[in-house]
């Protein structure tokens, strides 16, 4: 937890909490991907939601992305073997492509990104989505209301709250919306 509090002193923009992801709400975040061949965590930070992703999905492929240097470093060390990519979740998501639906599972922090690279993050977002149709966004957040506004070709849904978090958050999923 220290680790996490120094960064959110140092970058609070970019860290947008005071404690890890409790054991909770990291399952629920991995039942809500589904059984998926492909993995993208978006904001993995010191790694509670990344544990229980290659606890629950060992076979997928797993990329963690984390923009801060010190706890990419951590993730290395924590998690041997995976692949952690210290960069821009834009940047990497703009690389990736995968021939079956890949889930994107997210701890960033968008109400308190920076604008620039909020909207860039969520442009980033939606082309992925598009790119690799049946793929979907697992996000959290500690508002009772979507993560953020999405463009009208796709849809949110809430999945659950998970109380036995420091603060409660909900878990939502977004998705492309079903063509008629």
């Amino acid at each position: 937890m220290s680790s996490l509090l120094s960064h959110l002193l140092r970058t609070p923009g970019l860290t947008g909490a005071v404690m890890p992801s409790s054991r909770y709400l990291a399952l629920e975040m991995v039942r809500a991907a589904g059984q998926v061949h492909h993995v993208v965590e978006l904001g993995a930070g010191t790694g509670p939601v990344t544990r229980e992703l290659r606890k629950r999905l060992p076979l997928a492929s797993l990329v963690a992305v984390e923009i801060q240097p010190a706890l990419a470093q951590t993730l290395r060390t924590q998690f041997a073997g995976l692949d952690v990519r210290q960069d821009c979740a834009h940047e990497v998501l703009n690389g990736l492509d995968y021939s079956d639906p890949a889930a994107v599972v997210s701890s960033l922090p968008f109400r308190s990104l920076p604008q620039d690279l909020r909207e860039d993050t969520q442009a980033s977002i939606e082309r992925f989505l598009r790119r690799v149709p049946g793929s979907r966004l697992v996000q959290f957040t500690y508002l009772p209301q979507a993560p953020f506004t999405a463009s009208a070709d796709f849809r949110w849904l809430k999945v659950c709250a998970v109380w036995r978090n420091a603060p409660p958050a909900g878990v939502w999923v977004l998705q492309s919306r079903p063509t008629a």
